[in-house]
């Protein structure tokens, strides 16, 4: 057997390419890969010029080719022929990454959301200062989340699902005029965050700085929280503007609803003495 010592027996070769070595006879049973030499005592051997072939064979499997179209391939291999499949995969690849980038994205917001409900405590009240934001309305709600609400809700979610290519929990977003006149009920609209790249969006929110409080518990208990923010904000010389956007942070997380935890956030500046 000639150039030995640069031969390596098939449990060998599948060590260093970290395959079972039973593929590889399997591969060399449906002619897809072969090896190199069989010597006169029925042994496989490979050459080190088979790591680069088993490679490609490989990365064809993992996205997502029969053995039948990478064995059409590799006995009538052309450069047309790889280049119109390669074609195919890549697009296919750049939409796999981008639905992957998405989930990503999705998963990030979920874990940074369910830290501030682990943090939150009930009433507690804090300034922030937040980037822009990009969100999504839906049609008028009555708040009293009735089986017409229920039903904006449902279109709703099937509007993102169409936007962004997910189902994706969202809030509800009631104005600061309603909250002054203690009218805590009266809901505008359901609303959802677009993702960064998103080029559609209803209503932005401006960078700046923020009022931020958390109601564990019941719905039923949002009002004395707004009733709290209303207070504090007078306090501290602060005057709030356009909505309050409420959104749950543990809807995934909790055996209760009395462990729910909604976080409100309100655009506020500095009120003006003259």
């Amino acid at each position: 057997m000639e150039h030995k010592n640069y031969l390596y027996p098939s449990g060998e070769f599948a060590k260093l390419t970290g395959v079972n070595k039973r593929t590889l006879h399997y591969y060399n049973d449906i002619g897809l890969f072969c090896p190199a030499v069989i010597g006169d005592n029925g042994y496989h051997y490979y050459t080190c010029f088979q790591f680069a072939q088993l490679e490609l064979i490989l990365t064809l499997r993992k996205i997502g080719l029969t053995i039948n179209e990478i064995r059409g391939y590799v006995t009538q291999p052309s450069g047309r022929s790889f280049s119109q499949m390669m074609s195919k995969k890549l697009t296919l690849i750049d939409e796999s990454i981008r639905q992957l980038l998405s989930a990503q994205d999705f998963l990030e917001q979920k874990a940074e959301r369910l830290k501030l409900g682990m943090e939150a405590r009930h009433g507690r009240i804090e300034r922030c200062t937040l980037p822009e934001r990009k969100i999504i309305l839906s049609a008028p709600i009555s708040g009293r989340y009735d089986e017409a609400d229920f039903s904006v809700a449902a279109e709703f979610s099937l509007r993102l699902k169409k936007l962004f290519h997910l189902y994706d929990s969202f809030g509800s977003c009631i104005s600061v005029d309603a909250l002054q006149k203690g009218e805590y009920s009266c809901y505008d609209s359901f609303f959802a965050y677009c993702p960064a790249s998103s080029e559609v969006c209803d209503r932005t929110l401006p960078a700046g700085k923020y009022l931020r409080a958390f109601c564990v518990g019941a719905w039923s208990r949002l009002p004395e929280v707004y009733r709290s923010v209303l207070a504090y904000a007078e306090a501290q010389g602060l005057t709030l503007t356009g909505h309050a956007y409420e959104e749950g942070l543990n809807e995934m997380a909790i055996q209760s609803q009395q462990d729910y935890v909604t976080m409100i956030t309100i655009p506020c500046e500095e009120s003006h003495v003259f």
